[in-house]
C-alpha cells in the first residue's frame, strides 16, 4: 500500500473518530437528558452484585431471577462501578468508543470486501451517523452497543481466518466471539455455522489443518463461556447455557395474542394478555425455571392448535423484520418514525442498488458469506421470537456496505462527468 494511501486511510480514520464521537455526544446531550441515560435491567443486576453480591433481578411479578440475561453487559457494568464507582456518563463513554470501534470495524470489513477505501469510508460514515446505533448508544445503558461490536468484530476475525489462515485470528476469534456469546447466546449459531463454512470453502490448505483450527475456536469460545455455565449449573442444577427466560421470549412472538413484538399497537404489552389458566400457574410457580417451563407449555400449546397460524406468525416476522409493525416505534415520538421511515426506505433502495451494481460488476467474494450468515442468523432467530426495531438495527450496517457501493459509482460518474467536460471547455478554449 503506498504512503499516500496510508495517510489517507489515517485521514478517514481521525475524521470518523470526530463525526462519531460528536453524534453521540450532541444526542446524549440533547436527547439524552444532558447525559443522564435511561437504565435498563443490567444497570439493577450490576447495582445488586454491588451491594449483594449476587447476580439478581426482581423480574416483574415472578419473583428474583439469577440468570434473567446474558451476563455480558452487567459484568462489564459492575466491573466499571466496581473500580471507578457508579457512573452513568461514564459508561455512555465506553458506549461512545464501543460505537466508533464498530465504524473502524466496518471499515476494515468493507476494504477486504472491494478493495476501495473510499467504499470503506462511505460504509463507516454511514455507520457513525446511523440515527438507531446513535440513540441507543447515547440515551441508554443497554447492551447493544457492546453485542453489535462484539459481533462484527467476530465477523471481521471470520473474514481474516479465511483469507490469512494464520492461528492468532482464530485465537481471537475464540475470545471475541466467545464475549460475544455471553452478551447474546443467539450469536453462538452464527460463529459454529461461520466456522462449519470456512472448512468447507477454504483451500488454502488441508482440511484436517482448517479442522483443527475451526475447533480450536470454538473450544476458546466455550472455554470463554464455561464459567457462567457451571455457574448457572451449580444454582439450578441443570445445564443452562445462557439465560432462562428464553421460552418466555418464544412464547411473545407465538400465542393467540401476538402481534409480532413485545407490544400492542395501543402500547400495551403482549405479556398482559396472558390467559388466566396461565397467570394461576405463573403465580403459583416458585422459581425462575418453572415459569420457563410453563411458558414453553403455553406455546407448544399453540403450536399444537394452531400451526397455521404458528408458521403464518413467522413468515410475518420474517419479512417485517425489513419493514415496519403497526405497533413499530409506539413509544418515541411520531416524528422520530417518520424521519427514521425515510431514512431507512432510502437505505433499502441504495442497499438493493448497490446489490445489483455487486452482481453486474461480479464483486462477489466467498469471505462475503459471513455477514450474511449474521443477517439470516438475526432474522431466524427473531422470527421465531419477537421483532423489535432494534433487532434490525443490529443487520443494517451490512446494508450500509452495500448502499456504499451504489454511493460511490455515483460520485466517480458524476466526477468522471465533470472532469469530461472540464476537459472539452478547455479544449475547446484552444481551438477558439
Amino acid at each position: 500500500m503506498s504512503k499516500n494511501k496510508k495517510k489517507l486511510i489515517r485521514i478517514h480514520i481521525l475524521i470518523l473518530m470526530v463525526v462519531s464521537l460528536s453524534a453521540q455526544i450532541f444526542v446524549a446531550y440533547y436527547a439524552g437528558n444532558k447525559f443522564h441515560p435511561k437504565t435498563w435491567e443490567y444497570e439493577a443486576i450490576a447495582q445488586n452484585m454491588l451491594k449483594k453480591g449476587d447476580f439478581v433481578y426482581n423480574y416483574r411479578d415472578y419473583g428474583e431471577y439469577r440468570a434473567l440475561v446474558s451476563p455480558g453487559y452487567p459484568y462489564l457494568t459492575f466491573a466499571v462501578y466496581k473500580i471507578f464507582g457508579t457512573n452513568h456518563r461514564l459508561m455512555l463513554f465506553i458506549q461512545f468508543i464501543m460505537m466508533t470501534a464498530l465504524c473502524f470495524i466496518i471499515y476494515r470489513i468493507t476494504w477486504l470486501f472491494f478493495k476501495n477505501i473510499w467504499i470503506s469510508f462511505i460504509a463507516s460514515l454511514l455507520t457513525a451517523v446511523h440515527p438507531g446505533l446513535i440513540f441507543y448508544s447515547s440515551t441508554m445503558l443497554h447492551q447493544f452497543a457492546l453485542y453489535i461490536t462484539l459481533f462484527f468484530g467476530s465477523i471481521l476475525l471470520l473474514c481474516l481466518c479465511h483469507l490469512k489462515n494464520k492461528w492468532p485470528y482464530f485465537i481471537l476469534l475464540g475470545i471475541i466471539g466467545g464475549f460475544a456469546v455471553l452478551t447474546r447466546a443467539t450469536f453462538l449459531p452464527v460463529i459454529v455455522l461461520g466456522l462449519i463454512l470456512y472448512v468447507i470453502i477454504n483451500k488454502t490448505n488441508h482440511t484436517k489443518a482448517r479442522v483443527i483450527k475451526a475447533v480450536t475456536a470454538l473450544a476458546i469460545l466455550l472455554i470463554v463461556n464455561a464459567p457462567w455455565a457451571v455457574r448457572n449449573y451449580l444454582i439450578f442444577e441443570k445445564f443452562i447455557y445462557s439465560q432462562t427466560n428464553i421460552w418466555e421470549q418464544f412464547w411473545v412472538g407465538n400465542n393467540p395474542e401476538a402481534t409480532g413484538g413485545h407490544y400492542k399497537a395501543d402500547g400495551t404489552i403482549v405479556l398482559d394478555y396472558k390467559p388466566p389458566e396461565m397467570q394461576a400457574e405463573l403465580d403459583s410457580s416458585d422459581s425462575e425455571i418453572s415459569d420457563n417451563k410453563i411458558f414453553r407449555k403455553y406455546a407448544f400449546k399453540y403450536l399444537r392448535e394452531q400451526p397455521a397460524a404458528f408458521v403464518s406468525g413467522v413468515l410475518k416476522k420474517a419479512i417485517l423484520f425489513w419493514w415496519f409493525f403497526p405497533q413499530t416505534g409506539i413509544l418515541y415520538p411520531k416524528y422520530y418514525l417518520l424521519a427514521y421511515r425515510i431514512l431507512y426506505t432510502t437505505l433499502l433502495f441504495f442497499a438493493a442498488s448497490g446489490l445489483a451494481i455487486c452482481q453486474l460488476k461480479k464483486l462477489w467474494k466467498p469471505i462475503m458469506i459471513f455477514p450474511l450468515l449474521l443477517v439470516f442468523g438475526i432474522n431466524a432467530v427473531h422470527a421465531l421470537n419477537f421483532v423489535e426495531m432494534r433487532h434490525r438495527w443490529t443487520v443494517e450496517p451490512i446494508l450500509m456496505i452495500l448502499s456504499s457501493v451504489l454511493i460511490f459509482f455515483l460520485i466517480e460518474k458524476i466526477y468522471n462527468l465533470v472532469k469530461k467536460r472540464h476537459r472539452e471547455d478547455i479544449n475547446h478554449t484552444f481551438t477558439i
